[in-house]
Formats: C-alpha cells, sequence, structure tokens
C-alpha cells in the first residue's frame, strides 16, 4: 500500500511538472552611453511578495527561471547606476522572453534614489520563434471582437481567414480541421478555443515552422493562454 501511494505521489508530481505553465527570461544589461555590459546587475521580478532573480555575470548576462505565465515587472539595479523598472513583461508558456536594458548613471550627489521606468516591447520578430505571431493582452482587450475570439483572432492576425460558417479558422488556405487549437498547454479535442474572450489573457498565433512539441500539424497553431493572477495585479497597478 505504501509503494502504491509512493508511486502515485510522484504521478502527481510529475504530471503537475508537464502542465506547469512558466517561462523564461533572458537579457543584457549594458551602460546606456558607454554600451559595456554591467556585471553584478541584479535583476529580479515579484512573485507573490518574494523577489525571484539573477545577478548578470562578467558578460552582463542573466537568466531568471522559472517565470509564471501572465504580466510582469522586471527590476534592476546596479552601484552607480539609477534603479530601472521594464513594465508589462509578458510572459507565455515554454518560451525565452528576453528583456535588455541599458542603465543610466546616476548622479554623484543624490538626496533621493532616481528609478527609470520603461516599457517593455515585444519585437516583431524573436531569435527563438520568428514564425510566431503575438497579439498581447492589451491588445486583444482593445478589440471591438474580443467578445468573439475567433473573430478577433483573425482579423489581428496575418494569414488567417474565417470559414465559410463563421466559426473555424483556415490558416493560409488549409482546412478548418487542420488549424490546432493550445489552450493553457491543453490541447482541445473539440478544435475550438472553449473559453470566452474575456477570459483570454495572450495568443500566439503559429502560420509555419511550428515548433515540434505541438506534433504533425499541416496547418498552423493558435496557442492561447488565460489571464492570470499576474495579469489581474496590474490591472490594478
Amino acid at each position: 500500500m505504501k509503494k502504491l501511494i509512493t508511486l502515485l505521489t510522484v504521478t502527481l508530481i510529475a504530471t503537475a511538472g508537464i502542465f506547469a505553465q512558466v517561462g523564461e527570461i533572458k537579457g543584457t544589461i549594458k551602460d546606456e552611453k558607454a554600451g559595456e555590459t554591467i556585471p553584478g546587475a541584479t535583476i529580479y521580478i515579484e512573485v507573490g511578495g518574494n523577489k525571484r532573480g539573477d545577478a548578470s555575470n562578467m558578460d552582463g548576462k542573466y537568466t531568471i527561471n522559472p517565470v509564471n505565465v501572465g504580466t510582469h515587472t522586471v527590476y534592476i539595479s546596479a552601484l552607480g547606476y539609477k534603479i530601472t523598472k521594464v513594465k508589462n513583461v509578458l510572459i507565455t508558456s515554454d518560451k525565452i522572453t528576453y528583456v535588455n536594458a541599458e542603465m543610466v548613471i546616476a548622479p554623484t550627489e543624490l538626496d533621493m534614489f532616481s528609478v527609470v521606468e520603461k516599457m517593455h516591447k515585444i519585437p516583431l520578430i524573436t531569435p527563438d520563434e520568428p514564425s510566431a505571431q503575438h497579439i498581447l493582452p492589451k491588445e486583444f482587450n482593445r478589440n471591438v471582437n474580443r467578445n468573439n475570439p475567433i473573430l478577433a483572432i483573425t482579423g489581428m492576425t496575418a494569414g488567417l481567414t474565417l470559414a465559410p460558417n463563421g466559426k473555424d479558422v483556415m490558416i493560409r488556405g488549409s482546412r478548418p480541421i487542420s488549424t490546432q487549437f493550445i489552450t493553457d498547454g491543453v490541447k482541445s479535442i473539440t478544435g475550438k478555443i472553449g473559453i470566452p474572450g474575456l477570459a483570454i489573457g495572450s495568443v500566439k498565433v503559429y502560420t509555419s515552422g511550428v515548433p515540434a512539441k505541438y506534433g504533425d500539424v499541416t496547418g498552423g497553431v493558435i496557442v492561447v493562454e488565460t489571464k492570470s493572477y499576474f495579469d489581474l495585479v496590474q490591472l490594478f497597478k
């Protein structure tokens, strides 16, 4: 009986790890004027009141892993520089988000500390996913068709068209059955998103070069992530 309980416990832990929705933050810290990397800078995020982070190495590089999906603020501090905050850093599952920063030297005489705030911008093309198109939470929430997720996504993404029935999605002319939906890491059995538009946090669309983890897909993949606790916290900041 003890062996059976132990086996079930290990299985549950392993399963939880498989479906855990986490990402990773990487980047390089540099001096804004000199352009040289800054070693020893402290980079962190706050998760549930606790700080999680890393220190930049001799090349100015750092890694924060794992990071819960959602929107975070990245704090960067280094001796002799103003504290930098990079806001609205969107983390999606199984993806590296690059947050690079150029720090400003603090004046030699300072009555109080200064903070430099910056907004994180997702590049049009990311090195690890050149074929992925991103729809950010703010962009989706501003869409007039947000209550109709399929209509909103097809209208905001190149290469997607709405099928004649007004319900299915065709990617680059392929049949609707060739389009695969993934919601919070789980493949849709019905071929639909399966959640209301108000629950959608971010959307990532692969119209080509689909990662191997999604299997053999002839059309494309639409990856949907629901709003997290961290997205809700950002709404009230």
